[in-house]
């Protein structure tokens, strides 16, 4: 199929506010897929077949992307499905972001991110796994399992990064260290 190139400025379809950083919302949209479908009446552009967003740090790839937009032509929802639809993003603290799940959902309005089915979010080697992940990014609260899923959901928290500083040799030439005790 014929490959579509499709770059959007933010004139076009405005800001990702998502889980963006502040300065991804001042870059351009660059969305590439082999299909595009537009449908004004309805205010979604529909992309399908490997699909690629990049607007700064933010990174979206899956085989299908459904944007809504309002009246005004502002992002009111993305919808991202594949197997597995993934994005990845620097934070406003520059930690990295991870997520993927059969389904990812973003309603901008309530700044409210769903990952359904296969759903992982990994934050700086903190990972939680379920069947289903609402992440209000508002809020920075999250929600992970269903009392419906027979998914358990799984939590990895890494151990605390330490900083100790590291043992100085003793040398002759340093002047450090005293000479260990011994047999005189």
């Amino acid at each position: 199929m014929k490959k579509v190139r499709t770059v959007v400025y933010l004139l076009l379809l405005l800001p990702l506010h998502c889980w963006a950083a502040d300065s991804d919302r001042d870059q351009p949209i660059n969305i590439e897929a082999d299909q595009l479908e537009i449908r004004e009446q309805e205010n979604i552009s529909i992309y399908q077949g490997n699909v690629q967003l990049v607007q700064g740090s933010l990174r979206i790839n899956s085989d299908r992307l459904v944007i809504h937009f309002n009246e005004d032509n502002e992002l009111t929802m993305m919808e991202m499905t594949g197997n597995l639809a993934k994005f990845q993003q620097l934070d406003n603290a520059q930690q990295l972001i991870r997520g993927e799940a059969e389904q990812i959902d973003y309603s901008d309005l309530d700044s409210l991110l769903i990952l359904r089915r296969r759903a992982s979010l990994d934050q700086d080697g903190k990972v939680i796994n379920s069947d289903l992940i609402r992440y209000d990014t508002a809020t920075n609260s999250l929600e992970a399992g269903g009392a419906q899923s027979d998914v358990r959901t799984t939590v990895v928290i890494p151990p605390r990064k330490t900083s100790t500083p590291a043992k100085q040799e003793s040398t002759p030439e340093s002047g450090q260290g005293e000479a260990p005790a011994g047999n005189d």
